[in-house]
């Protein structure tokens, strides 16, 4: 996007506490967060990306519609699966709006044995949505959309991301 466009992220997790030995080893049915916009910021795109344990589950609803994922994005890392996974959901933020979003319906049950991801405290799920925005009143900007999973390990000293497609026309 190219122009005066803007954008921000609205989502939360599904765990209950921190991942901790003391904690439960569990996942909230739902979790939501609002959406608060200036009246004159038009939403041109919004995408929502969901992960989680296990391999993952690729129908979930969002303010009660069924959203199933476009793209999904496995890993497989010290002997677990995670997932993530990606929808365009466009129409339904413009005419949902400001407001609150409720996540719901994602199923990470299967993945949540003691003798596996909870034991090792690596059970998760959680919800974004990237909402790209247009106001006449913004400095001209570009924004690049940069998606996928990738794990970084705790014996990892680096990651090497590389990124294309960037037209910088001034350095301020």
């Amino acid at each position: 996007f190219n122009g005066r466009y803007d954008f921000t992220v609205v989502g939360n997790t599904l765990n209950p506490l921190e991942n901790n030995p003391n904690s439960f080893c569990s996942i909230l049915s739902s979790s939501s967060e609002s959406l608060n916009l200036q009246p004159t910021d038009e939403i041109m795109k919004a995408y929502i990306y969901w992960a989680g344990s296990g391999t993952g589950d690729f129908e979930v609803k969002v303010n009660g519609t069924v959203i199933t994922s476009e793209r999904n994005f496995p890993i497989f890392m010290n002997n677990l699966n995670y997932f993530s996974a990606y929808a365009d959901i466009t129409s339904l933020v413009q005419a949902t709006g400001n407001g609150l979003y409720t996540f719901s319906d994602l199923d990470i049950q299967p993945a949540l044995d003691s003798f596996q991801y909870c034991v090792n405290r690596t059970n998760f799920a959680g919800w974004a949505i990237l909402i790209i925005y247009k106001n006449d009143a913004l400095p001209l900007n570009q924004i690049n959309v940069y998606d996928g999973l990738q794990a970084v390990s705790q014996n990892q000293t680096t990651l090497t991301l590389t990124l294309d497609d960037l037209n910088v026309v001034d350095n301020a």
